[in-house]
């Protein structure tokens, strides 16, 4: 098996492990829960980078929904354009390495009244060293692009959001141990089920991946993903707003992979499958709806996630079994070529 496969195979065993190493870190969070219900601090600053940038948004969505004063911010525009806004606030740091070039140099200029909690896979890392809360993930090493290490980012995201909401933590954890099953159960079965399907992908110049909620940060991820590793052009969209305009680019050659997401939108992702495939644009719904028939679409069925905001976890999957056979198909290298794993240049 391939080195990218054996890392995406981990995935699961990456979530079981962050969720354990949370619930050890769990008396240090308690007491931030504390200091922040009794307004200690203005708002609550979300950062990172790349894949480590999108695995904020669904935790993003669930503390505005919930009522805090939220915000999510790529680190190189916090660092140079509002850093103001992290006065007295917590500041939550996410990156796998630690040591990504923005996020040292935010660590370095942050002001001191600030709380920072770092969510890192690198205890060692200046990220760690230089923050108030450290929150382990527990993906080990990685050499390629974002898998294990993403969704165990994403792991110990939820729970952090859960408990800042005052959700109970043992129904959550229970929640990820399921989703865990659940990525399992389809890995078993990914590599003959997506081999077809990706090697029709590997013809189009360029993809397209949306969905709707907090499932856009797997569309934005995935996108970045095939990048990466099958060197193809591809952007991640919000399903709505790629009816503003970019569906002007459909054809024979675009491909589009819908992920039907979260019960609340469903229904109109999976309109938005078949209004593209219409357009004769190759289509792939990425899904856990029952028995349903969906005419000019390459299905992929997931079992259905426990809830909206572990969706994100359960309809990535399939995105990096598609990028393992397209990048095959296209004859590329599996690795990085031209950047790096780690970014240490602005």
């Amino acid at each position: 098996m391939s080195l990218f496969l054996n890392e995406v195979f981990s995935q699961p065993m990456a979530v079981r492990d962050t969720v354990a190493s949370y619930l050890d870190a769990r008396g240090e969070i308690e007491n931030l829960v504390e200091r922040l219900n009794r307004g200690r601090f203005k708002r609550i600053v979300m950062t990172g980078m790349g894949n480590s940038y999108y695995a904020l948004l669904p935790s993003w969505i669930k503390l505005n929904k919930a009522g805090f004063n939220t915000q999510m911010i790529e680190t190189s525009e916090l660092l140079y354009y509002m850093l103001d806004v992290l006065k007295e606030s917590i500041i939550v740091v996410v990156s796998r390495s630690g040591e990504t070039v923005e996020i040292v140099k935010l660590l370095e200029a942050a002001p001191k009244n600030a709380f920072t909690v770092a969510v890192t896979d690198n205890l060692k890392s200046t990220l760690a060293s230089k923050s108030d809360l450290v929150i382990p993930t527990r993906a080990g090493e990685e050499h390629l692009a974002a898998s294990k290490s993403h969704l165990a980012l994403l792991t110990a995201l939820h729970m952090l959001s859960a408990d800042l909401t005052k959700e109970d933590i043992d129904s959550e954890k229970g929640k990820l141990l399921r989703v865990a099953d659940i990525i399992e159960g389809y890995q078993r079965r990914v590599l003959d089920e997506s081999k077809q399907i990706g090697e029709k992908l590997a013809r189009c110049n360029s993809m397209i991946i949306v969905s709707r909620g907090p499932t856009v940060s797997s569309a934005y991820t995935g996108a970045l993903v095939m990048k990466e590793m099958a060197k193809i052009h591809c952007e991640g969209y919000s399903a709505a707003q790629f009816r503003h305009g970019p569906m002007e680019i459909l054809s024979p050659t675009t491909g589009v992979i819908v992920m039907s997401g979260p019960k609340e939108t469903r229904g109109l992702n999976v309109k938005m499958a078949l209004n593209v495939a219409e357009f004769g644009s190759p289509t792939v719904l990425i899904d856990y709806g029952k028995g349903d028939h969906f005419e000019n679409c390459m299905l992929i069925k997931v079992d259905e996630p426990p809830d909206s905001y572990t969706d994100v976890l359960v309809e990535l999957p399939p995105i990096y079994s598609l990028t393992y056979h397209i990048a095959l198909e296209r004859g590329v290298p599996l690795k990085f070529v031209k950047t790096g794993k780690v970014t240490y240049v602005e």
